[in-house]
């Protein structure tokens, strides 16, 4: 269990699990925190996962990788780009967006690569955080 006074940080989120898109084992994270740009980089990776219209509350929140699905890269890639962009512009701002780039991996495996940094703060070097999703 957390002890959330212990926590010295504004911005914190607890860590997520995820599995490694090759091995699919999932790091044990149990207890484990994300904070400062660690927490925005996890933030930005959990908003490009999400399904738009998965959460109940806002409908409208994540990205819609539904539109891409059986278009030709050509179309599905800016049409990702431009989910991906808008959403963390919407949703997330405590960062400023400078580049999205989708990559197909093979059929129906994409890969973005987002350059982001702080909206405010110390920090004005750009951070990069890497999502790799499934079709």
């Amino acid at each position: 269990m957390i002890d959330k006074d212990t926590i010295t940080h504004r911005h914190w989120s607890l860590r997520v699990g995820r599995a490694d898109p090759e091995t699919r084992v999932a790091p044990e994270t149990y207890g484990e925190i994300e904070v400062s740009l660690g927490d925005l980089s996890q933030a930005i990776a959990n908003l490009v996962l999400t399904p738009k219209g998965s959460v109940p509350t806002e409908p409208e929140k994540g990205v819609d990788t539904l539109g891409a699905i059986d278009k030709h890269p050509d179309i599905g890639i800016p049409y990702l780009s431009r989910e991906i962009w808008d959403a963390i512009r919407i949703w997330e701002k405590r960062v400023i967006v400078e580049k999205v780039t989708v990559s197909e991996l093979s059929f129906a495996h994409f890969k973005t690569t987002i350059l982001w940094r702080p909206a405010e703060g110390v920090v004005s070097e750009l951070q990069v955080t890497e999502v790799t999703f499934n079709g």
